[in-house]
């Protein structure tokens, strides 16, 4: 089976995971309109970050056709990579969440699950990008390394503080480094 048939196959499931993934981002945004009480500008961001991280991750994965040989690690790999998406946005909207009042204060409490799992997932962007090729790397220049270690630090962060005001500003960092960082990317706004 040629590199073609074998990265349709991967684009499949990539497709069926993150589409879930919207799925239940879109899904809590209903819910939070329906249920005013629950909402935050700290869950919101995240929310708001979590949903442009899988739609730009998704548009990247188009890339991977270029991979001239795939293998079952890579496939692994790249499945294991979107899923962790999916994990963060069941995290962002869990079943049990009315337990600790509002969404943010699930959020503190199983900070080092969803802190981690950013983490995780921009250590594994790297990786993605690598399998992308030398060229992808080059596209992405200097910005992109800062981009890792901006996330890094406010994943780090986040894992240590409690108090929800270094919350609500780790968010709207994030939140808006990273729609900064796309506008220039994907719709060539000066930098």
């Amino acid at each position: 089976m040629g590199s073609d048939h074998i990265f349709f196959h991967v684009r499949i499931v990539l497709a069926i995971v993150l589409g879930l993934s919207i799925t239940k981002l879109l899904n809590g945004i209903a819910l939070l309109i329906e249920r005013r009480d629950s909402w935050s500008l700290i869950h919101m961001s995240w929310v708001l970050w979590a949903l442009m991280s899988v739609m730009t991750f998704w548009w990247w994965e188009f890339a991977l056709s270029r991979v001239p040989t795939w293998t079952f690690s890579s496939y692994l790999f790249v499945i294991i990579y979107c899923s962790l998406y999916f994990v963060l946005s069941a995290l962002l909207f869990p079943d049990d969440a009315e337990k600790y009042g509002r969404y943010e204060d699930y959020l503190i409490e199983r900070r080092y699950w969803f802190f981690g799992l950013i983490a995780l997932i921009t250590l594994m962007d790297m990786i993605d990008t690598s399998l992308k090729g030398a060229a992808r790397w080059h596209m992405l220049g200097i910005a992109y390394p800062i981009k890792t270690g901006v996330m890094l630090v406010i994943a780090g962060t986040g894992m240590i503080f409690i108090n929800k005001r270094a919350h609500l500003v780790l968010a709207l960092i994030a939140l808006v480094y990273l729609t900064a960082y796309y506008s220039v990317e994907y719709l060539n706004v000066a930098a």
